[in-house]
């Protein structure tokens, strides 16, 4: 079964290309490290598939679905994005962390509210600060959590541990791994750092000039890159 399905996906900004016709699939459990440089579409290519903005031409479907069809708080659910930059809202830890369920019109289960917080490394007391007084890293793994109470099947991280040190990194990343395999959970994630993408992706897709140059298995992709040496 396709979850997420990109055909010939082109975008144009002031005359410059930004993305070249790029189709793939993402099926569930998939793993999938984007890579490429500084300018090669990567963010722009999840902004899309987020809704956050539209191609110039082509199209994306999420279970068959053309993706512009969706309400986008609806799509959303099933499709989460977690930003580089993090954006947190209201006041509070605890508005950002209860915000999931009301979306999903729960009550707060505050149990597993926790159970995420000291998987991410934080404290439960934190609720009740406010989010001023976090560093980004901080704000960064708030962010993750937010993202994986709506419980979606395709997560989007983009450089999800740019402003976490060593120690809270691997933290967040064996977070991820136990999501992808406890939840069947598909993730996309940006990174510029080769050793992470090498440790946790089963797939790597490699942008270049906003096209896709490479796109196949992690051991594929590293060993390629060895012979280039």
């Amino acid at each position: 079964m396709v979850l997420l399905e990109a055909s010939d996906i082109r975008l144009e900004f002031q005359s410059k290309t930004i993305l070249d016709g790029l189709s793939f699939s993402i099926y569930p459990s998939d793993l999938v490290g984007v890579l490429g440089s500084s300018g090669s579409g990567k963010t722009s290519l999840f902004r899309i598939l987020n809704l956050l903005q539209s191609a110039t031409s082509g199209s994306v479907s999420y279970l068959g679905k053309d993706t512009s069809s969706y309400e986008p708080t609806q799509l959303r659910k099933r499709i989460g994005y977690v930003f580089q930059k993090p954006y947190l809202f209201g006041s509070t830890v605890e508005d950002n962390l209860t915000y999931p369920y009301h979306l999903l019109k729960q009550k707060p289960d505050f149990a597993e509210i926790e159970n995420y917080l000291a998987k991410a490394n934080l404290p439960k007391d934190i609720l009740a600060k406010k989010i001023t007084e976090f560093s980004g890293g901080e704000q960064q793994r708030i962010a993750l959590i937010r993202s994986l109470l709506i419980k979606p099947n395709i997560l989007l991280l983009d450089e999800f541990t740019a402003s976490l040190d060593e120690e809270n990194t691997l933290i967040i990343e064996q977070l991820i791994l136990a999501e992808h395999k406890q939840q069947n959970l598909s993730i996309l994630f940006i990174s510029h750092n080769l050793a992470q993408a090498k440790r946790l992706a089963k797939q790597i897709m490699y942008l270049d000039k906003g096209k896709i140059a490479f796109y196949g298995s992690n051991d594929v992709y590293f060993a390629q890159k060895e012979l280039q040496k």
